[in-house]
């Protein structure tokens, strides 16, 4: 995955959307980005397994709860098929479940929080509807970038697989050293 930081991206784009902070950060990715696959539900994840079992190339599915803290929509399982199946991210207006678990798989998730109770399965939901929570727009096809420091959504690819970190950005080099003890 491509090196970026969204507050980079901020500064560099004006006709982007920004997310209200009002997620949690989960999964073993910290930074994703890909195109948005919308999903709406509410308490019931049917849907979301569905679109999971798709086949992507590096896809953000955007699943609108609700807000619902009712039931998780996502679970360890589903986060692992979606990983193997190429799906970058998700973004859930909702819960998760299996969290720890879940930190340990090479995705990235941005989620309300959690909770432990599975969700109903009565197949109902709607797939590429345009999603309106945390004060943007998700619409099916737009583009969605995620790190650490928060959210961002443009109409078109912001990076690209040829794209590389600024020359401005340095990795983090963590460096620890020892004193040797004299032998007095």
């Amino acid at each position: 995955m491509i090196r970026f930081t969204t507050a980079d991206l901020c500064d560099d784009n004006a006709d982007i959307q920004i997310a209200k902070p009002i997620f949690k950060l989960f999964g073993e990715n910290k930074n994703f980005y890909g195109r948005i696959r919308t999903v709406s539900v509410l308490d019931d994840n049917s849907y979301v397994k569905k679109l999971v079992e798709e086949k992507v190339n590096g896809d953000v599915m955007v699943v609108d709860g609700k807000g619902s803290t009712k039931c998780a929509l996502l679970g360890d399982n589903l986060a692992r098929i979606a990983c193997n199946n190429g799906w970058s991210g998700f973004i859930i207006n909702g819960c998760i479940r299996d969290s720890e678990i879940i930190n340990r798989i090479g995705i990235g998730i941005k989620a309300i929080s959690t909770m432990p109770i599975k969700s109903e399965k009565k197949d109902v939901g709607e797939y590429g509807k345009s999603l309106n929570f945390a004060d943007v727009i998700f619409t099916d096809g737009d583009y969605v970038y995620s790190d650490p420091d928060g959210i961002i959504i443009s109409k078109s690819q912001l990076i690209n697989g040829t794209d590389t970190p600024s020359n401005n950005s340095l990795p983090y080099i963590h460096v620890t050293y020892v004193k040797k003890m004299s032998d007095e």
